[in-house]
C-alpha cells in the first residue's frame, strides 16, 4: 500500500461530480476489494468529474493536484456541479446540485438545468460532461448550451481548478445548517431518526467504511473523544455505506465504541457529499457545520479535538 492514504472517492450509481481533474492526479492509491457494500467499489474513471467511482483509497499526493488560485491558469478545469442522467429518451445531462463558491454558481445554474453542449460538443452521459470540461484549462471560459424551463439558453462559465477535498467540503457547508440525513439504519449505539432530535448537542459525523485503512486510523482518536466529551454533550456517529451486518462486524473488529449508522442506499452519505473516505464533520450546538475534514491527518485530528473542545466547553 502506498504512504498512509488519506482519502477514497465514491459515488451513487449515475451521478457524476463535475470536477475535472485528472484523476492520475487525483486519486491515487490502491481501490477497495469487491465488496460486501450494496454500492460495489469499482476503480475510478479516467476523470474526478466523470461518473464518481465508488470509495477507494489515495495518497496524500491525491491532493495536491489543486492549485493555490482558484481561477489559476495552470491547473485542470473544475465546474462544480452534481450531474445525473436525463430521463430516457430526453437530451443532456441534469444538474443534480451547484456547488457554493463554484464556477457553475458564479455563472448561474440551478439545480434542474440540462446541459445540452460544452462549447460545441453534445453530451448525453454525465461522463461526456466531464471529457469536455477536462480538454479545458482553469481560467478558460467556455459556453454551456442548457435547457431551462423548455427553452435553451447559451451561458458562458469561466472554468476554475478544482480545490482540494478539504477546501471543497468546507465551501460548501462551512457556516450553513447540516443536512438532513436520509433515513439510517441503527447498527450499534443510539440513532435518533433525524439530525434535528441532536440540537443542543455537538456532533461528529465521520463517514467510513470497512475496507478502508485510513478509516480504521481514525477509530482511536474519535473512541477518545467519544470518552472524553460525551458528558459535555458530545455526540460521535459514523456512517457507513456497508450493509448492517457487515458494519457491524466491523465496527466490532475495529473496536468503535460510539455510535454507528448503515447508509445502504447512500442517500446520506450523497448529502454530505462525501466523496471521499474517511470524511468528518463536525456540527454544533445550533445544527450548523463548523468544521469538516478529508482523509487521516494526525495534525488535523488534533486540530479538530480544539474545536469539538471549544465547542462542548461554550456555554449553553
Amino acid at each position: 500500500m502506498p504512504s498512509p492514504p488519506v482519502g477514497q472517492r465514491f459515488t451513487p450509481p449515475a451521478v457524476a461530480f463535475a470536477v475535472a481533474c485528472a484523476l492520475a492526479a487525483c486519486s491515487k492509491g490502491t481501490a477497495p476489494p469487491p465488496a460486501t457494500a450494496p454500492l460495489s467499489p469499482v476503480p475510478p474513471p479516467s476523470a474526478t468529474a466523470s461518473v464518481l467511482p465508488a470509495p477507494e483509497e489515495a495518497s496524500p499526493s491525491s491532493q495536491a493536484e489543486t492549485s493555490d488560485s482558484p481561477d489559476d491558469a495552470s491547473g485542470p478545469a473544475w465546474l462544480g456541479v452534481e450531474l445525473t442522467k436525463a430521463p430516457p429518451g430526453e437530451a443532456g445531462v441534469v444538474v443534480r446540485d451547484v456547488l457554493r463558491g463554484s464556477p457553475a454558481e458564479r455563472a448561474g445554474l440551478q439545480p434542474g438545468d440540462r446541459v445540452l453542449r460544452v462549447g460545441s460538443t453534445p453530451v448525453a452521459q454525465p461522463s461526456e460532461v466531464v471529457h469536455a470540461v477536462s480538454l479545458h484549462r482553469a481560467g478558460e471560459r467556455v459556453g454551456l448550451s442548457l435547457l431551462r424551463s423548455g427553452a435553451e439558453r447559451l451561458v458562458p462559465v469561466v472554468l476554475a481548478s478544482r480545490p482540494d477535498a478539504d477546501e471543497l467540503l468546507k465551501s460548501e457547508f462551512l457556516g450553513a445548517p447540516a443536512p438532513a440525513w436520509r433515513p439510517l439504519a441503527s447498527v450499534r449505539g443510539s440513532l435518533p431518526s433525524t439530525l434535528g432530535e441532536l440540537r443542543g448537542k455537538v456532533v461528529v459525523l465521520d463517514f467510513w467504511a470497512s475496507w478502508c485503512m485510513p478509516c480504521r486510523m481514525s477509530v482511536p482518536a474519535l473512541n477518545a473523544w467519544h470518552d472524553r466529551y460525551a458528558s459535555q454533550g458530545l455526540v460521535v456517529i459514523g456512517v457507513t455505506m456497508d450493509s448492517p451486518d457487515v458494519a457491524l462486524q466491523a465496527s466490532l473488529d475495529m473496536g468503535i465504541d460510539y455510535a454507528v449508522a448503515s447508509d445502504p442506499d447512500g442517500e446520506t452519505t450523497r448529502v454530505f457529499k462525501a466523496f471521499a473516505l474517511p470524511t468528518m464533520f463536525v456540527i454544533d450546538r445550533d445544527g450548523k457545520v463548523r468544521d469538516a475534514m478529508v482523509g487521516y491527518s494526525s495534525d488535523g485530528l488534533r486540530k479538530t479535538e480544539k474545536q469539538v473542545r471549544a465547542l462542548v466547553s461554550a456555554p449553553l
